[in-house]
């Protein structure tokens, strides 16, 4: 009996040890991250990671009060959302981010098979209403449709090139 409790002490001592030293991957954005990992050992893999990147984009944009089209080029960024595998988020949606105040306009979008769904979200005051897009090759096209503080929409869409 001694020896069994002792054997039976010994084996969960080195399966606590064991799991103690537990690797794996441990970045959150990867689709194999696994939460009971200690020590990143390198296997990380992710997804949608030919989307990241700056695009040169232009847009047409109509709203209030004139109705008229408006028409801009510059640049976004498509990086990853925060611990969600399969969402990216776009910085400086319809040329929002306010270079005064330093505030980056950046909207959460999700990826299925190169098919992109804006989520309405609220994002600096403004609601970002739902919408869609797409990527093909080093190409990015999505409609823009927003509410800004004052109820006014304004919505149009976006096209560009990666960089």
């Amino acid at each position: 009996m001694k020896h069994t409790t002792k054997l039976i002490l010994a084996a969960m001592l080195i399966t606590s040890m064991l799991s103690c030293r537990r690797e794996g991957c441990t970045d959150c954005n990867a689709s194999n991250f696994n939460d009971k990992a200690k020590k990143d050992d390198n296997s990380c893999e992710f997804l949608n990671e030919e989307l990241l990147g700056v695009y040169s984009v232009q847009d047409s944009i109509t709203g209030p009060p004139t109705m008229e089209w408006y028409y801009d080029a510059y640049t976004i960024e498509v990086v990853r959302a925060d611990c969600e595998p399969n969402h990216l988020k776009i910085s400086n949606y319809a040329n929002k981010n306010n270079a005064f105040s330093g505030v980056n306009f950046d909207v959460e979008c999700q990826i299925s098979n190169d098919v992109m769904t804006i989520f309405q979200q609220a994002v600096n005051g403004d609601i970002v209403r739902s919408s869609s897009g797409y990527f093909s090759n080093d190409s990015i096209r999505f409609d823009i449709e927003y509410e800004n503080e004052f109820g006014e929409v304004f919505f149009g869409s976006c096209v560009g090139t990666k960089e």
